[in-house]
């Protein structure tokens, strides 16, 4: 039974008010829920998204996946106003609401009790449905004994200066006026890359003035949709689906997407309640950007186009919270949890860069260089989006190029997927490597490469030469592209250019003080010398470079001691990941809750940029992904290698009694991690498969669904190199000079002055 078509009847919603749905009995957990009586500012208020739609919650701006405005470092996400916005006009008066972010049903919900009434409003992005926006609004008489009347408020935001709108139309279905407002994006991003602006329709209906229940009714429930889509049509025909869904049916196809991410991204600390809520807090906001596994097809809509260091749901205005721009936070920092966990979103990670290839191309050609140069910052066009306040991270932080192709060999690694590695990494592997080709310089005197006007990870330090973390991933990258040109020939027709690849990323330096024992992190580096985050360290973890424990100990201590006390996050998880490396499990707990406690913002545990309450972007899933790692790739001691996964050195987090990761996924292999005090089990989800042999504590062991094993160290290991026509990924070795390599372009000196001519002719074309 429908009223207007979002009012249900009062038999329905007793039966929903007092039971519910198998899903929501499982978000009885207080650990996934935060609660205040009063709402916080807006910078600390939750984001809610489902990777096509994203909000700060009681904001009057929606932004859409891919949709952005602006030209060049002007562009930002667009701000789309947000007819779903809706509140109760009861909450007007102080301290008469509760307000609730319910992380595991993913909703904000708003309680009000008095009168006689209890009055419970949620608002959510549908997670398979994910171009709607959903607000329910359940009345449930208490003690009252009259009629019931309340007031809702819509309170979109101010008409966006992103698009220029269309005059307002209207459409009535199943007795219900329905309003559409469509518009197209002002600004393109680069005149010659975006041919087109994004068209964008809301389609939405205007609250009642009051909604009611009368004296011989208990409850009721209403809902209101908005949807958001490319063309009024398509907003019309979301419209007509949804009309034909009972409440049941609605919530059911949400949560069950919410249960397969809470599945995978469920990760349960016991004995610490306070950390646990910290860390179902940081899955949530790092998922909740990302799409669900299954959503309804037919709609029109981009691909997914990567994580922003602020989510979806922030970055509408320029030179604030990134502008929901992508940069390196992506692949180094939000990536690898989510490689881990849930493979099927790392891949959509990946497409982004697949998607914006063309701009990439575009930017290696006009600073002068062969294949793909990958801004710092991407959006729409995948071409240089950094504002003009920040000139010297365009000029001269190029890692970003070097650390996207990892990512890609990450996901090799975990995947060994060769069919996705023959249509979409070959190309990637191959161009990229191109761009180091043509940007590294052949230093004489040393008879090795260089790569100068440089800035790592470290931006305190621009144009350096022979920073440590971007030569070793410009070596990776050139290793990638080598093993990519032999088993995709048909793109690398110069038999020679593999060869070529070989001989640079061997090439590269490796800078090494072997008086104290550590690598310099640049060329004239002085021990003691301040930087800002987290760079030379990044050698232990994750480059896992191959180094002597003792080079590893004077890295991480030389640097730590020099690192600003108001850098990011993630600085002091990957110092977490190095000492709990090297047993020091005192420091590892100072540098671990360094990495989250002053990051969190109460009441909603939102991450932000900086520590100690200075002002930062909101809702800072970088941080939240670094977090992650920690956990992951630290204290639960899972590390992926090229041929094999290893988990060993686990340890509990501080003051807990167990870890529990419900879900990792290994060649396609899923299994359950729980650490306890003194060793670990692991629980197969899924059978093996051939090529993949398990060892525990040295023994053999089967690899089948629901078999159980404890130890202190487990290897997966690859029996079997991935099918790959007789071409070999090498490991990647640096530091080696031209003269002393054997097996890549080197046999004669005539193939050596070839090389040179090549690379000064791509300096002058």
């Amino acid at each position: 039974m429908t009223i207007t078509g979002v009012l249900y009847g009062a038999a329905l919603g007793v039966l929903l008010l007092g039971a519910a749905s198998p899903s929501l009995a499982q978000t009885s957990d207080g650990n996934y829920k935060f609660t205040t009586n009063q709402l916080p500012d807006f910078s600390v208020m939750p984001t809610l998204a489902n990777g096509q739609i994203g909000f700060v919650a009681y904001s009057g701006y929606v932004h859409l996946n891919g949709v952005y405005n602006g030209v060049g470092g002007q562009s930002h996400r667009a701000r789309v106003r947000n007819y779903g916005n809706i509140q109760l006009a009861d909450c007007a008066q102080a301290n008469v609401c509760t307000y609730q972010l319910d992380m595991r049903a993913g909703k904000f919900v708003t309680v009000s009790e008095n009168q006689g009434y209890r009055l419970v409003h949620e608002v959510y992005p549908h997670r398979y449905y994910d171009t709607v926006l959903v607000n329910r609004v359940r009345l449930q008489r208490l003690s009252s004994q009259a009629l019931i009347q309340i007031r809702l408020v819509q309170n979109p935001g101010l008409d966006s200066q992103d698009f220029f709108m269309e005059p307002r139309t209207s459409f009535i279905m199943s007795n219900t006026q329905y309003y559409q407002e469509c518009g197209r994006t002002v600004q393109m991003e680069h005149p010659t890359v975006q041919s087109f602006g994004h068209n964008v329709c809301v389609t939405f209906q205007s609250v009642p003035d009051q909604l009611q229940i009368t004296p011989d009714v208990m409850a009721q429930e209403f809902l209101i949709y908005t949807v958001f889509s490319t063309t009024a049509d398509e907003g019309m025909d979301q419209i007509a689906i949804l009309q034909r869904l009972t409440d049941a049916e609605e919530n059911r196809l949400h949560m069950t997407e919410m249960d397969k991410l809470w599945e995978r991204y469920g990760i349960t600390v016991e004995g610490n309640q306070e950390l646990d809520r910290v860390v179902k807090a940081s899955a949530f906001y790092l998922f909740s950007s990302l799409p669900a596994h299954n959503v309804a097809l037919g709609v029109d809509k981009y691909p997914f186009y990567g994580l922003a260091p602020a989510g979806l749901g922030r970055g509408g205005e320029v030179e604030r919270e990134y502008q929901g721009h992508s940069f390196w936070d992506t692949e180094i920092w939000m990536y690898p949890s989510i490689l881990l966990l849930d493979p099927i979103n790392a891949l959509k990670v990946l497409r982004y860069r697949d998607v914006v290839s063309s701009g990439a191309r575009a930017n290696a050609a006009k600073n002068g260089f062969q294949g793909f140069q990958f801004p710092w910052e991407s959006a729409f066009t995948g071409t240089e989006v950094t504002p003009d306040c920040c000139p010297e991270v365009v000029n001269y932080q190029h890692h970003i190029t070097a650390d996207i192709a990892f990512a890609y060999r990450q996901y090799f690694y975990a995947t060994g997927d060769m069919s996705w590695f023959r249509d979409d990494a070959c190309v990637m592997a191959l161009e990229t490597a191109r761009f180091w080709r043509s940007r590294v310089q052949y230093n004489n005197a040393t008879d090795l490469f260089d790569i100068r006007n440089a800035m790592g990870p470290d931006e305190d330090h621009p144009d350096v030469t022979n920073n440590a973390f971007t030569n070793i991933m410009a070596a990776h990258n050139l290793f990638f592209g080598e093993f990519a040109s032999c088993y995709c020939q048909q793109l690398s027709p110069a038999k020679e250019e593999g060869k070529e690849f070989l001989k640079i990323g061997r090439g590269l330096t490796l800078l090494y003080d072997a008086q104290g024992d550590f690598h310099p992190q640049f060329d004239g580096y002085q021990s003691g010398t301040p930087i800002k985050q987290a760079d030379t360290v990044l050698l232990i973890y994750p480059l896992q470079h191959p180094m002597n424990v003792s080079t590893k100990i004077n890295n991480l201590r030389k640097y730590s001691q020099v690192t600003r006390e108001n850098g990011p996050a993630m600085t002091w998880a990957i110092h977490t990941i190095g000492h709990l490396e090297l047993n020091e499990t005192a420091e590892a707990t100072a540098m671990f809750q360094k990495s989250y406690q002053q990051y969190l913002r109460a009441p909603f545990n939102v991450w932000s940029e900086n520590g100690n309450n200075e002002p930062g972007a909101g809702n800072f899933i970088t941080g939240a992904g670094g977090f992650l790692q920690a956990i992951i790739n630290g204290y639960a001691g899972v590390r992926l290698h090229q041929d094999r996964m290893v988990i060993s050195n686990s340890r509990l987090l501080p003051g807990s009694r167990s870890l529990h990761l419900p879900t990792i996924e290994y060649q396609q292999v899923q299994f359950s991690l729980t650490v306890q005090s003194n060793l670990f089990v692991i629980k197969f989800k899924t059978a093996g498969r051939s090529g993949l042999q398990l060892t525990v504590n040295s023994k053999d062991e089967q690899i089948c669904k629901d078999c159980e094993y404890s130890g202190s160290e487990a290897i997966i290991r690859l029996t079997t190199t991935p099918e790959a026509n007789g071409c070999k990924l090498r490991p990647t070795t640096l530091n080696i000079r031209v003269a002393d390599q054997s097996d890549s372009a080197t046999t004669n000196s005539l193939a050596f002055v070839t090389l040179i001519v090549t690379f000064l002719l791509s300096r002058l074309f």
